[in-house]
């Protein structure tokens, strides 16, 4: 975690002089408002306080890291210890309830590299979503400094701590409204990595000061509705039948292998999904159920091209390649958008909560996949994943020859593979 500098009232105390504990008894009772860092050779310890009250802690030593009561206790321990500096710090309220927000926060996302995330987008798209209170840690690269950016009720602001100059170590802080203009401008100077965080305690900001710890409670996972239905665990049935470009078919029997319009838009890395046709018989005129299907067979296709990558590449490295390929075609496939919420693969399995055709579904998902492959192929030069991925592909595609015929899917393994 890294914690954005404050304005120092002290610095730099040596735990061999200072009571810690006394210490932040003196700050509860004057209602201090910042936090106290103590900091040992590859240690690092904050508690927060917001009006007094201890509202988090956060403890990093070695590989281990721990939090709330836990983390103030063994701090408390580690400073009675010599050879150790501890500080304290302002900072405005705003900003240390999220900073002591994010230690809990829920992650929905990692190390989204600004060269493929577009940070006020981000930003825009989770004010949309004003009921949940949302967290965007920002880690500037060539180490120029770091943020956070606080979404509440739907109003974004920042703290921030930059470098004046790549030769400097003093550090210039900025909040609120600033703090998001500084970083937003810092980012599209030197570029940086983001992680997201969805506050695990409120679904709105709080009315008055927290008191006590800072706990997760239980949320509801994404998809998660009192109307389940079968053919899409997680998935509403409210939310299927709500996808209004779906046309219904009177039976499968009705159904046929797609057409040359599909193979046509599988073959082009920039389609654009409007111009593709709706021709009777590709994946455009389905039922709900056939739909459903398509989506469980797509997940299958997916798991098979994610088996034969990961033998060799470390799992994060192909949801990471996954995750790039797929914000790149959200541009014609909103679906796609990591934080639209409409799409989810975990556990080899696809949930899907959106409302894209068919057919816009299954070539949005087939370009992602072939450029995860081509960036995986170029970074990993000493193994041909190509070849294990098509062997993995082609062995699911005998397996399932009937239902890639039902839907005419055999296009888009070709795409996949890049033929």
């Amino acid at each position: 975690m890294h914690v954005p500098r404050g304005r120092p009232i002290h610095e730099n105390l040596s735990t061999s002089y200072v009571n810690l504990a006394a210490l932040l008894a003196e700050l509860q009772i004057s209602e201090f408002t910042g936090y106290v860092s103590m900091n040992f050779w590859n240690y690092e310890g904050y508690v927060f306080l917001d009006n007094g009250q201890l509202i988090n802690a956060y403890e990093r030593a070695e590989t281990v890291i721990k939090r709330g009561r836990e983390a103030v206790d063994s701090i408390l321990s580690r400073s009675q210890a010599r050879g150790g500096a501890i500080s304290f710090f302002h900072h405005p309220e705003p900003v240390i309830r999220a900073l002591a927000g994010i230690i809990n926060g829920e992650v929905v996302y990692r190390e989204l590299a600004s060269e493929f995330t577009h940070l006020e987008r981000l930003v825009d798209k989770l004010k949309k979503t004003p009921e949940v209170i949302w967290y965007v840690e920002v880690l500037l690269d060539r180490e120029a400094g770091a943020g956070v950016i606080y979404i509440i009720d739907g109003k974004a602001e920042a703290v921030v701590s930059i470098r004046e100059n790549a030769e400097s170590n003093v550090l210039r802080t900025a909040t609120g409204s600033e703090g998001l203009a500084v970083l937003v401008a810092q980012v599209n100077s030197v570029g940086g990595v983001f992680h997201v965080y969805r506050d695990a305690g409120t679904a709105s900001a709080p009315s008055s000061p927290a008191t006590g710890y800072h706990q997760p409670v239980p949320q509801l996972t994404a998809g998660s509705s009192s109307t389940s239905n079968p053919l899409l665990p997680g998935v509403s049935t409210a939310n299927v039948t709500a996808i209004s470009s779906v046309r219904a078919t009177s039976s499968r029997a009705e159904m046929e292998p797609a057409t040359d319009s599909l193979v046509v838009a599988l073959e082009d890395d920039d389609v654009d999904p409007s111009a593709v046709e709706e021709v009777h018989g590709s994946p455009v005129s389905l039922t709900t159920e056939q739909y459903s299907e398509l989506v469980g067979l797509m997940g299958d296709v997916m798991a098979a091209v994610e088996r034969g990558i990961v033998d060799i590449v470390r799992e994060p490295d192909f949801r990471l390649a996954f995750r790039e390929a797929a914000i790149r075609a959200a541009e014609h496939y909103p679906f796609l958008d990591p934080f639209a919420g409409e799409f989810e693969y975990t556990a080899g399995e696809i949930v899907f909560l959106g409302s894209a055709r068919p057919v816009d579904f299954v070539v949005g998902l087939s370009q992602s996949l072939r450029w995860t492959l081509d960036d995986l192929s170029r970074r990993f030069t000493d193994v041909d994943l190509e070849a294990r991925v098509e062997a993995t592909l082609k062995n699911l595609q005998r397996n399932r020859r009937e239902d890639f015929e039902k839907f005419g899917l055999e296009s888009a393994i070709e795409a996949i593979l890049g033929h």
